[in-house]
């Protein structure tokens, strides 16, 4: 019988090095952080297995562990469920949800510093954002324990799905979820050198860059590149433009957005590998994934409560598009609670071949970046444009549409209480942020909005490049 720790790709060919990385390795890193990855790992690998029934009763476990903390040391539920008359008793299961209202970004931003737990030591939490993939940046709490116990769990689970395990060399593009610690900030080459890692595209990701960044996955010969899809579709077309020869890789994983159909077809033609799909957020990490079957995407339900909703709250039958809440079952410095993801999708109506008991949502309309093109020729991906600093700005939402090659219409929204000046200082700074990423040659028309505009499936799309998808059609005939 196999042990939890012994965990064998599905190809039989676990390396001296995985056995390192699960055994030694990634549990000596855990003590050195106080991270409980492996534990986590373990326990994933285990219930991915369980019976739906065996999956709803430990979901409905943990679902009342949270609301009972979220009730006892968060002000924001606290009053909340006074208000409704409601005491944690009243939340048995995860259909007890819908007596709790949606939990938006506007709520999350007048009441930030009420969400945070008042039993949580304030020196353990760590200020993350988020990128504005969906047209709306955010500032929260967030702490190791769900971070990274149970969040890199998850894409570790995820990888092992692709056949990618602890110790597989794997190419990675950089990513902001928040200022790292002075430790992490030392840990950070250990933690990379273990898990046999190579970051590309520090400088960016444009025409410019991709060569380089080529001849270093050639160099390095990864056994994944980890990556958007609007990422991975530009490495392919350079690729095919060029008619250098396209690095062997054993599977590609991608996430951060939807892919459109023409990317994942080029990227399949030109690595030769059906990606696999990943959903997730920054404020809950990695929400679901695509299996070997790619049915669609397997959410994570032992770690958080997935509701499909319609605009009243309401749970939509099994085929039909809603809105995504996601309750956090292990978030305790800043409880997420029925949090509208800003997406749209719908659950499975047949099971996965699979076996997995874990739900099944299809159809997913979510995070869709295209990518820019300037005067220049350079082609910069939408999710590069420098988004997660243009949080810090205090801009509630934006969005950037490219009609013409030589120019941005940059729509923002601020505060209703903020002056000319703050204005100002919110145009300047995003000019330089959008300047440093596409360049002088871009001309940018900066429009200060009431709000976005969403897609007719709601959807809030945070870069339309009209430009590019009119380039990626006609290269498809």
């Amino acid at each position: 019988m196999t042990s939890h720790n012994d965990v064998v790709p599905s190809n039989g060919a676990m390396t001296a090095y995985n056995r390192l990385a699960r055994r030694i390795l990634a549990p000596t890193l855990d003590i050195v952080r106080h991270t409980h990855v492996v534990k986590c790992l373990q326990e994933l690998e285990e219930s991915q297995w369980y019976s739906p029934q065996a999956i709803h009763d430990l979901q409905s476990q943990r679902l009342q562990e949270t609301i009972g903390h979220a009730y006892s040391h968060v002000p924001f539920y606290r009053r909340m469920f006074d208000a409704r008359g409601l005491s944690p008793s009243s939340i048995r299961e995860p259909s007890d949800l819908t007596k709790l209202p949606i939990l938006t970004k506007d709520l999350v931003r007048a009441n930030l510093q009420d969400m945070v737990a008042d039993n949580y030591p304030k020196n353990r939490l760590l200020v993350s954002r988020t990128g504005g993939s969906t047209g709306s940046p955010l500032v929260f709490y967030t702490t190791h324990e769900d971070w990274i116990s149970h969040g890199r769990s998850r894409g570790l689970l995820a990888m092992e799905w692709a056949d990618v395990h602890m110790g597989d060399r794997v190419a990675t593009f950089p990513k902001t979820f928040g200022r790292p610690t002075r430790k992490e900030r030392l840990l950070e080459p250990i933690i990379r050198r273990f898990q046999r890692s190579l970051v590309l595209g520090r400088q960016g990701i444009s025409e410019e860059t991709l060569p380089e960044i080529i001849h270093a996955l050639a160099t390095m010969r990864p056994k994944t590149i980890a990556a958007y899809p609007s990422v991975l579709a530009l490495l392919a077309q350079h690729i095919r433009d060029t008619g250098v020869p396209a690095p062997q890789l054993h599977a590609l994983l991608t996430g951060g957005e939807l892919m459109f159909e023409h990317q994942r077809t080029l990227i399949r033609e030109v690595f030769g590998k059906e990606p696999f799909s990943r959903y997730g957020s920054h404020e809950n990490s990695l929400l679901g994934t695509e299996c070997d079957q790619h049915s669609g995407f397997h959410m994570f339900a032992q770690d958080l409560v997935v509701e499909v909703v319609d605009d009243s709250g309401q749970p939509v039958p099994t085929g039909v598009e809603g809105h995504i809440l996601i309750t956090n079952l292990h978030a305790r410095g800043m409880p997420f609670i029925r949090y509208d993801t800003g997406d749209i999708g719908e659950w499975a109506t047949e099971l996965c071949p699979c076996g997995r008991g874990l739900p099944l949502i299809k159809h997913l309309t979510g995070r869709s970046c295209d990518i820019i093109v300037t005067p220049s020729g350079r082609r910069v991906a939408g999710t590069g444009v420098g988004m997660s600093r243009m949080a810090l700005l205090g801009i509630s939402g934006l969005q950037l549409v490219q009609e013409q090659l030589d120019t941005v219409q940059v729509r923002l929204v601020v505060p209703r209480d903020g002056n000319d000046k703050d204005r100002q200082r919110v145009k300047q700074g995003v000019t330089d942020i959008l300047h440093r990423s596409l360049g002088n040659d871009m001309s940018l028309d900066i429009r200060f909005v009431d709000h976005i505009e969403p897609t007719p499936a709601g959807k809030y799309v945070p870069v339309v490049s009209y430009v590019s998808r009119q380039q990626g059609a006609a290269q498809s005939q």
